[in-house]
């Protein structure tokens, strides 16, 4: 008994499940977890070692090459980068996707252990970061107002910060962008050294008088105590009265008093002071339910008089992806189903049949939600993607076996007993071919999940995952339910028999085309050579990434500056873009800066009404200049754009080389903020120690290194913990010594007697330009030059740059290469274009065993390569680039089209005709089969027409559905014109061949016997 049969003999079961089905999947609307993407590890390890103060070549040199050395021994690793700056290091370890990360972070934190003692002994932390895709904040906000921001760290801790921390499903709020205040003991450095107390000596001193240590226990008879001796500070007067000798408190040399941190840097919020607030989400909570949490909160905040003056904005938040991506969904999903009812009711004419086969939808996407969600899954962007192509084919088997059961019940009598059977003739008639498109349909990800492991695979994988259950649950509908309703829904079987017009001209045209296949033939060649028009036209390209939203502005600071020198920059191209900002279409602007950089976002309008090319070069016209600066628009992450990547031994060398690359790259048209990552317009201050005269002193160098960096970057001691407001960092320096370099000359450094000897006396001090970092890529000195691309595609980028860098002459050991949007371009063609062949290969095995032919499946196959050519002229004919989201719909395209084949192809095995009524044969079965082909067809097509016409993104940001929905329909037209004549055409040739072979062999077998003596024949 199959499955059809169990259904209707059990009609109360069945329909009891699919009503259970169907209120389960609606609970799982409200159970499953809402997030932007799945939790999905980045394959990537961070190192991160500050030590700041520094200079590049000494990071590299100290550190860097210390710690590549010994990550370099760490296997599964693809790449290792770093970047070495006055800052510190930081070390980027690309693993192969798969890898497991937490396994990874604890080797390198293992290789970092067993080189620890060769780092500098001030290399106080070296942080191991990992990503996760969950691991991105749930909202970015900004405060702003026209004051500074700077006395206002307690405010916004106790009455923004804390009460975002107490709501159910939030796990981290981090405030940026303000400090806590500190206390600072600023040292009279004359001072010290005529008291004759060493910096070392001061620096020991207060850390052995505020500490707090585990003394163990003391035991009575009765009770256990915990000892712990405390010699913390417990009010600022306690420092200022220190005692450091018998007569010298340390009021008496320095000054001790609450300040805030030295700023470091800036924000600007709509041309107002702003700081930064991001806040996360606990791992499973729901994020649109925690997203509504929390901006409840903040418009309760900003009700708040202690808030008057201060806006709270929101830059981010991943709940607005999330609801854009569902109204998509449902908006797309009830246009497609309406679509598709139109063109059921215009095919079936019967409101009762239609409604009947349209219900397997909403049923097999709740039967998805409710599977998703005891597997673990959440609905997410990529699962919603999976649903959003899956609702155009979850009507296909519903059609077929629906316009079986149609035909089998017109030739049966009208008794209840003889339509039943019907009905289950009418399924088994067409259930190994309506199994065969659903596996072939969702066999084609099975290369994308098992296959090698690259980003696009990885996220293919969820979207396969939603499309496969859909599948899976539309067959068993169609399979069950269908034919559960057909059997008890009375409706009247159409007695006219009569074929319509174009079912008639359809078999006159079949007929002739088998009557002649050469000339059938002929038109497939034509058909196939014409690709070739198409494929030189369709440009490849990159997805484009980027909204309509925002665009991000780099000011490519050239040296390192005062702090109001940038901020000063900031506010001139501010000013241009409010002075402009109706023009330029901008809602506000965010910027950011520091001593040696500075970005602003641009935060647009809604219903932008230029492309955002046509707005860049209008922003463009107007830059204000700088002379310390070049802003340019932002590049996008190191996946996107273009790069050019410099390796070699020398820095120096690779930027005068980049110098005159630029200018040669900068005559491409179409090529736009095209500059180098690097310069050397930075500027450090050498000091060389006589080391004679400092061991005469009897002075080692480390003293005179110490009392310079405590001038200028401090000495962080022990905190103070008795402060109403929490934990307070303790900060010694000298008396600021950063104003001038005079001043730093002049630093004390030792007194002997009445003699005082400065800095200046025991060194030799001179400024020399440097380089503002140092990069390595896979250990090799590397330099990166950038740019944007406007009316170029990528191909075309790629060619006219080998052609300018095939006339440059590199030195020995220097050498280029292609990175960023073309890497990331070549590697995903690669990977997908074998995953074509491997799906390829699994559809014709899944249908060579339903089949058990190893033949007949290669006419189906055929159907393939036309739909190939379709999406091309699809492509052409809306002017839509080859790029990743065509190449993902012609994945799915391939296991799509071969359904019409498989159904034609296994009605005429059924017929099993003889050779001579062949082609008669062949002409009855695909006339017949043809207006549920034109149904699936349809549905397909109008299912997805919605995303091909509008401008949906992915998660609201992401890339376009419309070229992928563009690719799917145009390869499914084209090729469901050419099956209908082509595939008949193929299953002839190959029957006949077949035939011939069958009849060749047995003469041969015939004749071998004959010549074989007697006593060897069997």
């Amino acid at each position: 008994m199959n499955l059809t049969q169990l259904a209707l003999k059990r009609p109360v079961t069945t329909s009891l499940f699919f009503i259970s089905m169907l209120l389960f999947g609606l609970t799982a609307t409200k159970l499953l977890p809402l997030e932007l993407l799945p939790g999905i590890d980045i394959p990537q390890v961070i190192i991160d070692v500050p030590y700041k103060g520094s200079s590049p070549s000494e990071v590299e040199r100290e550190i860097t090459r210390v710690l590549e050395e010994s990550l370099a021994t760490l296997s599964g690793v693809e790449e290792l980068n770093s970047t070495s700056n006055q800052d510190g290091a930081e070390i980027e370890l690309i693993m192969k996707w798969g890898e497991n990360i937490a396994t990874k972070s604890l080797e390198a934190r293992e290789k970092i252990d067993a080189v620890r003692h060769l780092l500098p002994q001030d290399v106080e932390r070296i942080f191991i970061r990992q990503f996760s895709t969950s691991d991105l904040p749930l909202l970015t906000v900004r405060i702003s107002s026209q004051h500074a921001l700077s006395d206002a760290y307690d405010l916004l801790e106790k009455q923004l910060k804390k009460p975002l921390e107490r709501i159910e499903g939030v796990s981290k709020v981090t405030l940026y962008g303000v400090d806590k205040k500190q206390i600072r003991i600023q040292v009279d450095a004359k001072k010290l050294a005529a008291s004759g107390i060493s910096m070392e000596a001061l620096t020991n001193r207060l850390q052995n008088e505020n500490f707090v240590i585990n003394a163990g226990t003391l035991r009575t008879k009765t009770l256990v105590y915990q000892l712990s001796p405390q010699g913390e500070f417990q009010r600022l007067e306690d420092i200022i009265q220190l005692s450091i000798t018998q007569y010298v408190t340390l009021g008496d040399l320095a000054s001790v008093n609450y300040q805030l941190p030295e700023p470091i840097e800036g924000r600007h919020l709509g041309r107002q002071f702003a700081v930064g607030l991001d806040i996360f989400k606990a791992s499973g909570a729901n994020l649109v339910a925690v997203s509504e949490k929390v901006l409840a909160v903040i418009e309760k905040t900003k009700k708040n008089t202690e808030f008057d003056g201060i806006k709270l904005y929101i830059m981010e938040d991943q709940a607005d992806g999330v609801k854009s991506s569902l109204t998509d969904l449902l908006t797309a999903g009830l246009i497609g189903a309406l679509l598709s009812f139109i063109m059921l009711y215009f095919f079936l004419r019967d409101l009762k049949i239609t409604l009947i086969v349209v219900s397997s939808v909403p049923i097999a996407i709740a039967i998805t939600l409710a599977i998703m969600y005891l597997l673990g899954y959440s609905l997410n962007i990529l699962s919603m993607m999976g649903l959003l192509l899956a609702i155009g084919m979850l009507i296909d088997n519903a059609v077929v076996i629906t316009e079986s059961v149609l035909q089998e019940k017109q030739q049966e009598k009208r008794d209840k007993k003889s339509q039943t059977l019907a009905l289950i003739k009418g399924v088994d008639k067409v259930s190994l071919a309506v199994l065969a498109g659903t596996l072939t349909t969702a066999i084609v990800f099975l290369p994308n999940i098992f296959g090698v492991k690259v980003e696009l695979t990885i996220f293919l994988e969820h979207v396969a995952i939603a499309i496969c259950i859909a599948l899976a649950s539309s067959l068993l509908i169609a399979k069950t339910l269908i034919p559960l309703l057909l059997n008890h829904i009375h409706f009247k079987p159409k007695t006219n028999h009569k074929p319509s017009r174009l079912a008639q001209a359809y078999r006159t045209h079949l007929s002739r085309l088998l009557a002649h296949p050469k000339t059938g033939w002929l038109i497939a060649i034509i058909l196939l050579a014409s690709t070739a028009i198409p494929l030189h036209f369709v440009k490849q390209d990159q997805d484009d990434n980027q909204g309509t939203e925002r665009l991000y502005l780099d000011y490519n600071v050239e040296g390192r500056h005062n702090l109001d020198v940038t901020k000063n920059m900031i506010n001139r191209m501010e000013a241009y873009l409010y002075e402009h900002k109706e023009t330029f279409h901008i809602d506000t602007v965010y910027s950011y800066y520091s001593p040696s950089s500075g970005q602003s976002t641009l935060l647009l309008k809604p219903d932008l009404p230029i492309t955002v090319g046509e707005l860049k070069d209008n922003i463009r016209q107007g830059f204000p200049t700088f002379a310390i600066a070049t802003p340019q628009f932002g590049w996008g992450n190191q996946n996107q754009g273009l790069r050019i990547s410099l390796t070699g031994r020398s820095t120096a060398k690779l930027i005068q080389l980049s110098e005159h690359i630029v200018p040669l790259l900068s005559r491409i048209e179409g090529m736009t903020d095209l500059r180098s990552e690097l310069n050397s317009a930075q500027q450090e201050v050498i000091i060389k120690i006589d080391r004679q005269l400092v061991a005469r002193l009897n002075l080692s160098l480390q003293d005179v290194a110490s009392n310079i960096a405590t001038a200028l970057r401090g000495n962080a001691l022990r905190s103070f913990r008795h402060d109403p407001s929490g934990e307070l960092r303790i900060n010694m320096t000298f008396t600021p010594m950063q104003l001038s370099l005079n001043q730093l000359k002049q630093l004390p450094i030792l007194r002997i007697d009445e003699r005082v000897y400065s800095l200046e006396n025991l060194s030799h001090i001179s400024i020399e330009p440097r380089f503002d970092s140092i990069r390595h890529y896979n250990r090799q000195t590397a330099l990166t030059i950038g740019a944007n691309l406007d009316d170029l595609s990528l191909q075309e980028a790629q060619t006219q740059i080998t052609q300018i860098m095939e006339h440059v002459v590199l030195p020995p050991g220097y050498q280029y290469s292609l990175t960023g949007g073309f890497e990331r371009q070549d590697e995903e063609q690669n990977i997908m274009a074998t995953n074509m062949l491997l799906a390829i290969a699994m559809i014709y095995i899944v249908m060579a065993a339903l089949f058990e032919s190893l033949l007949l499946p290669t006419a189906i196959i055929s159907s393939i390569i036309f739909s190939i050519t379709g999406v091309f002229w699809g492509l052409l004919l809306t002017n839509t680039s080859l790029s990743m989201m065509p190449m993902i719909g012609i994945l799915i395209l391939m296991g799509i089209v071969v359904n019409n084949g498989i159904v034609l192809v296994d009605q005429i095995n059924q017929q099993q005709p003889s050779l001579a009524n062949l082609s008669s044969a062949i002409a009855q079965v695909c006339v017949t089969r043809l207006r549920p082909v034109l149904m699936t067809v349809s549905t397909t097509v109008l299912g997805l027409l919605p995303l091909a016409m509008g401008d949906t993104q992915i998660g609201g940001g992401g890339p376009a559905y419309a070229p992928m929905a563009i690719a799917i329909i145009g390869g499914l037209l084209f090729s469901t014109v050419t099956s209908l004549f082509l595939v008949p055409l193929c299953y002839q040739a190959l029957y006949r061949l077949r035939h011939h072979a069958v009849i060749q062999f047995s003469a041969a077998h015939h004749l071998s016997q004959k010549a074989l003596p007697r006593f060897m024949r069997k």
